[in-house]
């Protein structure tokens, strides 16, 4: 019989250890640990780690760590697009607005429905950008919070692997 499957001394088979979860917060602090136990170089505060070894590391860590990191990144770059191109159209509008009022002014009846007309398409462009801005503030905001979301789980899981260490740990 495979002795692996028994515990010692009792006989009864022992559970499989569960896959262990990948802990970003634990590799950052063994990373530390690494540079805290490193070999220090004499009259200086620096220290000596083997380059490949944390090189290794490092790109372990950052391809590890959860996509939502990646994610919030462009959420914030895909929002400033969107507040960009609300802010051009709204400066699209009032330029057209402005361009068809200047060129009803020669004739004074003419003039006074272009002041009307002008006035309606500025406050008509004024609500559509209003609109474009408050509905790019909500899609921003549905990403953030998903984003927020995401990585609230991933603390969570974080938290709760944490605390299933520390219980191992204090039974050991």
């Amino acid at each position: 019989m495979d002795n692996n499957n028994y515990a010692p001394n009792q006989g009864a088979p022992v559970q499989p250890r569960p896959v262990e979860r990948y802990d970003p917060i634990r590799h950052i602090d063994e990373l530390i640990e690494v540079i805290r136990e490193a070999s220090g170089v004499p009259f200086t505060d620096k220290c000596s780690v083997d380059r490949g070894e944390m090189i290794a590391n490092l790109e372990e860590l950052k391809n590890r760590l959860p996509a939502s990191v990646a994610q919030s990144n462009d959420i914030v770059m895909r929002a400033q697009e969107i507040i960009g191109t609300a802010r051009e159209k709204n400066k699209k509008i009032i330029d057209d607005a402005n361009r068809m009022y200047a060129s009803k002014v020669n004739d004074h009846e003419i003039t006074k429905g272009a002041r009307d007309e002008a006035e309606n398409i500025i406050i008509a462009a004024e609500a559509q950008a209003d609109e474009l801005r408050k509905s790019a503030h909500m899609y921003v905001k549905q990403l953030l919070n998903t984003a927020n979301n995401t990585l609230s789980e991933s603390i969570a899981k974080i938290q709760t692997n944490l605390t299933e260490i520390d219980t191992t740990i204090d039974s050991m």
